[in-house]
């Protein structure tokens, strides 16, 4: 019995060092297979191009003078890591999917660590920081701005957020637009909702329109500096100018500058796109590719902050996972931009119509007098569908057939009534706007200060009232262009009868 305990424990004994010797060869086998580089591009189909681009890049010995290799562990693990258990497991990793499914496309986005960049023998940040490169015949380029953590709004940047494969022939390069995405997204001018102010009349405070507000271009500003990346011309820009005319003074770009021209008069749409974030639709992913469905996921993709500190930090996606790309190039054409964008010139364009359309209150103590049309979601292509020549190219205008269509036949007459009525009480109104306007000016020379002040506050509040109505067409909201116009009456009545009091 005790002979048969002891031949059994030996052959346990016997099996487990077989199975030891085994394991320890198989990991052996493994830990020498998996760390050569050929084991991802000559094994392992996912990774044939990856392979390829790489015996073409200046990492592989045959492509540099010097005769350095740095494989695919070296870059892809930290000096400490790459032969650690944690590189260990993702080799085996990769080839059990491999040998699970050698068809099934694997899902890889690497992270290549600074640690590997940087190492010793490698990229060291001292002799290459401040070293100037040659980025495209016209840019140069230097690293060491990107290596401060403002470089991205307080986020610093890692190697391969600008280093990343793009093309099949290349193992990863710095495409343009990744450069473009940083310095080129500028905030262009678009129609903002309308800004109110506070006008004081007397004790009383009115919040009215204001037209002053301007949108503004950043081209050519801060980081999107014309003068980073390029060497701006100082030769002149006159051809026809003569170089035997002392008394000639050349234009040049430094001379525009100085006269304040806007760059945008030469290069306006030099950049196209905002880069805007895809949230996700039906159609495209956008946030959705990677995360569910989530009403707070979406709502906190405006953070900027938070989400290139979950997105770039921690190394989770690329800049063009979640932005749309931006373009910049010379324009074939350097008109049609410019002569097709309405907006350019006319700023804010048919603001005061759609004051009246959607009733903004704008009066102290009014509330919202919207349109019936406006209730209904109707915008501006409901009525205007009959074009008229208007300096020589047409333009979609209201008409009474306009209202038949939608109506009945007795509706014809209803815009000409409108007209009428809207016209009649507006030139009622700027007659006493007239009268208002004279009698300030009468009591300039001696009347009181505070009288005069008042006065004039007054006189601004009833034009603000009366402009939304007679720039804005009042038929747009014959009902509340009314209380408008009586309010402006209100105020420039009153402006008189302070002037005149005591005369």
């Amino acid at each position: 019995m005790k002979g048969s305990l002891g031949y059994t424990v030996v052959t346990v004994v016997i099996v487990m060092a077989v199975i030891a010797v085994m394991l320890g060869g198989t990991w052996i086998a493994q830990e020498v297979y998996t760390s050569r580089s050929e084991f991802c591009g000559g094994s392992c189909h996912t990774m044939t191009e990856q392979f390829n681009a790489w015996k073409a890049d200046t990492h592989h010995a045959d492509n540099n003078a010097a005769g350095n290799q740095a494989e695919c562990i070296e870059c892809h693990f930290l000096p400490g890591e790459k032969h650690g258990v944690k590189a260990k497991l993702e080799g085996l990793r990769h080839l059990a999917a491999y040998l699970y499914n050698p068809e099934a496309p694997l899902p890889i986005r690497p992270v290549i660590p600074d640690g590997a960049c940087l190492q010793s023998g490698c990229h060291a940040v001292e002799k290459f920081q401040d070293k100037e490169l040659p980025f495209t015949d016209k840019v140069r380029f230097k690293h060491a701005v990107h290596f401060s953590d403002q470089a991205l709004k307080g986020q610093a940047l890692s190697c391969d957020t600008c280093h990343f494969k793009v093309t099949a022939e290349k193992h990863f390069e710095v495409p343009q637009q990744i450069c473009f995405l940083c310095h080129l997204k500028l905030e262009k001018p678009t129609l903002d909702s309308v800004a109110i102010e506070t006008l004081t009349v007397g004790e009383s405070r009115i919040e009215t329109v204001s037209f002053k507000k301007t949108a503004g271009i950043g081209f050519n500003q801060g980081i999107s500096k014309c003068s980073i990346c390029h060497t701006i011309p100082t030769q002149s820009l006159q051809s026809q100018l003569s170089s035997d005319d002392a008394d000639a003074k050349p234009i040049t770009h430094q001379t525009i500058e100085e006269a304040g021209v806007a760059c945008e008069g030469c290069h306006f749409e030099v950049v196209k796109g905002q880069g805007e974030v895809n949230l996700g639709n039906v159609v495209s992913g956008g946030c959705l590719t990677c995360h569910n469905r989530s009403d707070e996921l979406l709502t906190q993709a405006g953070d900027g902050a938070l989400m290139h500190d979950q997105h770039i930090a921690q190394r989770r996606a690329d800049c063009f996972d979640c932005h749309s790309v931006i373009e910049h190039r010379n324009r074939t054409d350097h008109l049609d931009f410019v002569r097709q964008d309405c907006a350019l010139c006319h700023q804010d364009q048919h603001r005061y119509q759609k004051i009246l359309l959607a009733g903004v209150p704008v009066i102290e103590g009014a509330s919202a007098t919207p349109h019936l049309m406006y209730n209904v979601n109707s915008n501006c292509m409901a009525c205007h569908l009959k074009k008229t020549l208007n300096q020589g190219h047409a333009v979609r205008s209201g008409a009474p057939e306009t209202c038949v269509a939608c109506h009945t036949p007795e509706h014809e007459q209803m815009l000409t009534d409108w007209q009428q009525q809207v016209g009649g009480e507006v030139t009622f109104a700027e007659e006493l706007e007239t009268e208002a306007l004279a009698t300030l000016a009468r009591a300039s020379g001696g009347a009181d200060e505070v009288k005069l002040k008042q006065a004039a506050q007054m006189l601004t509040a009833g034009q603000e009232f009366l402009n939304i109505v007679r720039l804005g067409n009042g038929v747009h909201n014959k009902k509340y262009s009314i209380k408008l116009i009586d309010e402006a009456i209100a105020n420039f009545e009153d402006a008189i009868d302070l002037l005149q009091d005591g005369e």
